[in-house]
């Protein structure tokens, strides 16, 4: 296929899609709820929306219009911008079945990574998540503790005590942190060690590069996101490809490379995860305990229709491994400010931690009370996804709201008609900062607020998975490994308090977008400088 073949059809692509755009958005049921003045008549809101320093325009849609909120995409579409509790619940659990995700998205990432969990919708994704659930049960957990503790003292040993071995020293934690997330994922998803954290050894593999480059490239890309459907759209996969091959977009194709490598690397270690079970090198009845020891080993005795094929192994293990390092290493970075921000907290933090065993099981790390209290308000108040997910009307519907919303014609709105196609933002941080739900001090940082995994002041009860916050959302698209994640970063805290101070982080950092992850900055580069002394206990 020519270049000048896949241009052409880019261009039929585009001209068609946006006619039939124009043709059904000359006016919509939208068009009286209340929101922003549309900024360019081409892609109204979204230069706005998806700007990396855009906390002032998330600012004025959480405080400003209610808790639905009318915003303009590309060629004057209406889309919804959506905190409001019943609403929620209707989109991710009473009618999940109406709302899918966003299916240029989905089609992009199977078409990058292959089906699996996240590229998969309805039945196909159930059986995803079906399969993989006892992987991130509490019983298998309970195993992998000593693996998270394992990882976070190689690191404590490894990259942090060297630096402050002479005093206290100022550390780029991010650094630190995108290294550690990626080795505890690459320990306990896939029982393959990414980095030796030695001293003085910098991170060299490849795959461990591949993996932390896939965010920052896609989120060069968050703005062209309503332009997916030219590539989407297009008839059958060989044009689809040859599309990414063409489109004058830098970031596209390495994004296309990067993905590649991920995925290769994951397949040659299925295959010789699988080889290992087959030869019998390793038993199917061994100890392991890693994800995707798991996967295979249900996978042998697994029906027809529970049968993973090799294609769903590789992309279910590569989009866990990108989605849970990301996460994970804002998460962490985030926890770590805060802790050197509030130093009367992180000496409570420690106080806790130093009374308790050095290494807890499972249970015990669940039950320490001031350091949930602790993780759940910043996950609350700084949720690492940020402002929110994606889903997209399936046909026309009816939205419900826990209290009515003025429209631009001065009418009391109850519920939303909502019409098929329509781009829904669940609205993950102002759903947590939401005062009708946490009260007058929503936006407070405040962890005395929780008392036994319950927040006292709640008033409205929200459908996210995690103490009525929207952080993992909610629904059959939940976050899966949650508690997994809850798990690594109390293990650190646990690690790094017990050893370090925290302290005096450089004034100059400022959080950033990259896509929908929270990243810290100086001057637009992703750095987290902050003071740390060993301590001597």
């Amino acid at each position: 296929m020519t270049p000048t073949t896949v241009i052409c059809a880019l261009l039929v692509i585009f001209i068609a899609h946006a006619l039939r755009t124009l043709l059904r958005r000359l006016s919509s049921a939208l068009d009286n709820i209340p929101g922003p003045p549309r900024k360019s008549l081409l892609i109204g809101n979204l230069a706005q929306y998806h700007d990396p320093d855009g906390w002032e325009f998330q600012k004025e849609l959480e405080e400003t219009y209610g808790q639905v909120v009318k915003l303009h995409g590309l060629f004057g579409a209406r889309e919804l911008y959506v905190f409001d509790p019943a609403a929620l619940q209707s989109i991710l659990v009473k009618d999940q079945d109406l709302y899918e995700e966003m299916p240029e998205i989905i089609s992009l990432t199977k078409m990058m990574f292959g089906p699996g969990i996240f590229s998969t919708t309805g039945d196909d994704h159930r059986k995803f998540r079906k399969i993989m659930q006892p992987a991130f049960s509490t019983n298998n957990l309970r195993e992998l503790v000593p693996k998270f503790y394992e990882v976070a003292e190689r690191a404590r040993d490894g990259l942090v005590a060297p630096g402050a071995a002479d005093g206290p020293r100022m550390l780029d934690l991010n650094h630190i942190f995108c290294r550690i997330s990626l080795e505890f994922i690459g320990r306990t998803g896939i029982g393959y060690s990414f980095d030796p954290m030695l001293p003085g050894q910098e991170q060299t593999n490849q795959y461990a590069h591949a993996v932390r480059e896939i965010l920052p490239t896609a989120s060069r890309l968050s703005l062209l996101m309503p332009l997916l459907p030219l590539i989407v759209d297009a008839p059958f996969p060989s044009l689809r490809r040859a599309m990414i091959n063409v489109v004058p977009l830098p970031a596209l194709r390495t994004l296309r490379n990067l993905v590649d490598f991920v995925v290769g690397k994951a397949q040659k270690l299925v295959s010789d995860r699988k080889a290992a079970i087959s030869s019998g090198e390793l038993s199917v009845e061994d100890d392991a305990k890693d994800i995707m020891s798991l996967l295979i080993k249900n996978n042998l005795s697994a029906d027809g229709a529970m049968h993973l094929t090799d294609d769903e192994l590789v992309a279910s293990t590569s989009m866990i491994i990108s989605a849970a390092t990301d996460t994970t290493s804002s998460a962490l970075n985030r926890m770590f400010h805060i802790a050197a921000q509030y130093p009367e907290m992180q000496e409570k933090l420690r106080a806790e931690i130093l009374a308790a065993p050095e290494h807890l099981d499972h249970d015990a790390l669940v039950a320490l009370p001031y350091l949930d209290a602790f993780v759940r308000e910043v996950l609350r108040l700084f949720p690492p996804i940020a402002p929110g997910m994606f889903r997209k009307t399936c046909e026309d519907t009816v939205l419900p709201l826990s209290a009515p919303i003025v429209g631009v014609d001065g009418t009391p709105m109850n519920t939303i008609s909502v019409p098929k196609g329509t781009l829904i933002h669940i609205a993950i941080a102002a759903a947590n900062h939401n005062k009708q739900v946490w009260g007058a001090d929503a936006l407070e940082f405040k962890p005395e607020r929780w008392t036994g995994g319950k927040a006292d002041c709640v008033t409205t009860n929200m459908c996210g998975i995690y103490g009525n916050s929207m952080t993992f959302i909610g629904g059959g698209r939940s976050c899966i490994g949650f508690k997994f994640s809850l798990l690594e970063i109390k293990a650190l805290l646990c690690v790094f308090l017990r050893a370090f101070k925290f302290s005096t982080p450089d004034p100059r950092i400022k959080w950033r977008r990259a896509g929908v992850i929270q990243i810290p900055n100086i001057d637009k580069q992703s750095q987290l400088p902050i003071l740390v002394e060993r301590l001597k206990i």
